[in-house]
């Protein structure tokens, strides 16, 4: 019976990938930094950087979120190649194709693993929008690829900036669903509940006004973009809006969703800004993006839906409240960074979220070896 229980407990991707992207997050941030500063010689570029961000820490995130159940030989040959590609970018002299194929390997798998089944067994779009989204990273890798190869002189932008709005995408579609689920068992507290119809009219319009803004991104037309970010940004207002979070701002489970999604659409805004008024606002929506909302929702996610999956009683732990702290301080470090001197505030944002990760790495191998007993 051991043998069995352990047999399952390995089908469950959340067990390997949570704990890789908590580890990813809490090293790899600090490596770049240190890089970029000139502190230690790793060669690694910004490009580097934004890929790993994407491609790495979103979609391993992703990975352990949506495949419950997996081959034991499926789900190690995903984590081979997941791990492979991190590694690969501390060897630059791999023959260039070589990496390519490397990289592109885990998306392609992941989609075949996770977005198939999406698509035979969803019973709503919006279930099924979920299929088409991961498997576009494959897209979005493959337009890097052709850069990193110089085939495309604008592939690592492209790749980099379509993987962006793919991140945007699922955290709109896959918070959205959790946090949903989160604030309309809250408000049975008040005696009320959340208007199915205005969740899921605001849902179909967001991800409209987000195809919208990654046909502009994807084109270069900068009016489609500045339109699609213009219509996602009042969705997601809208979205809040209904989720009345003054109202449940006492409860921390639904205040740090909330708090995400508030992130989302501040770098949303910012991003827009950018299209507009030029690189500044655009480089400040990017790590509003991918430090706050992607680090705030992956976070409260992650540990959500470990409580679920062990049947521990879903809570917010003490050590959720540090990381999400250490988070907050890392998210306005590396504003000031872009605002004033680099070195001090780069590091500290650096610092604070490495910490934040380790802590959550260090809760949920805990949480795994309590579940084992």
């Amino acid at each position: 019976m051991a043998g069995a229980s352990l047999f399952q407990k390995t089908r469950q991707a959340y067990r390997l990938f949570y704990p890789l992207a908590a580890l990813h997050a809490a090293l790899s941030i600090p490596l770049w930094i240190l890089s970029y500063l000139g502190l230690v010689d790793l060669s690694l570029s910004a490009q580097d950087h934004a890929h790993e961000m994407i491609f790495g820490f979103a979609l391993a995130v992703m990975t352990g979120f949506l495949l419950n159940g997996v081959k034991k030989i499926n789900l190690i040959l995903l984590t081979v190649l997941w791990m492979a590609g991190r590694i690969a970018l501390f060897f630059p002299d791999f023959p260039a194709w070589f990496a390519a194929i490397l990289y592109i390997s885990f998306p392609v798998l992941l989609a075949i693993l996770a977005a198939v089944p999406l698509f035979k067994n969803a019973k709503s779009w919006r279930n099924l929008a979920f299929a088409p989204i991961l498997t576009a990273f494959t897209i979005g890798e493959t337009l890097f690829q052709l850069g990193q190869m110089g085939i495309w002189d604008l592939g690592e932008e492209r790749g980099l900036i379509f993987g962006l709005n793919l991140i945007c995408a699922m955290v709109y579609m896959m918070g959205g669903r959790v946090v949903t689920a989160v604030t309309n068992g809250a408000m049975q507290a008040f005696d009320d509940h959340l208007k199915p119809g205005a969740q899921s009219y605001w849902e179909e319009k967001g991800f409209f006004a987000l195809l919208a803004l990654v046909i502009g991104d994807l084109s270069g037309l900068n009016f489609l973009s500045v339109a699609g970010g213009l219509a996602l940004s009042f969705c997601l207002i809208m979205r809040l809006y209904h989720w009345q979070v003054l109202r449940l701002h006492r409860n921390p489970q639904c205040l740090w969703l909330h708090i995400g999604f508030a992130w989302l659409l501040i770098g949303i805004v910012l991003r827009t800004m950018g299209h507009i008024l030029g690189a500044p606002y655009a480089i400040l929506g990017i790590h509003t993006i991918t430090i706050a909302a992607l680090g705030t929702l992956t976070l409260t996610i992650m540990c959500r839906t470990t409580q679920q999956r062990l049947r521990i009683k879903i809570h917010i732990p003490p050590a959720l409240l540090w990381m999400l702290a250490f988070l907050s301080f890392s998210v306005v470090s590396r504003l000031l960074m872009e605002i004033v001197d680099i070195s001090p505030w780069g590091i500290i944002s650096a610092a604070s979220y490495s910490i934040g990760f380790t802590l959550f790495f260090i809760w949920i191998i805990r949480q795994f070896s309590i579940s084992n007993r």
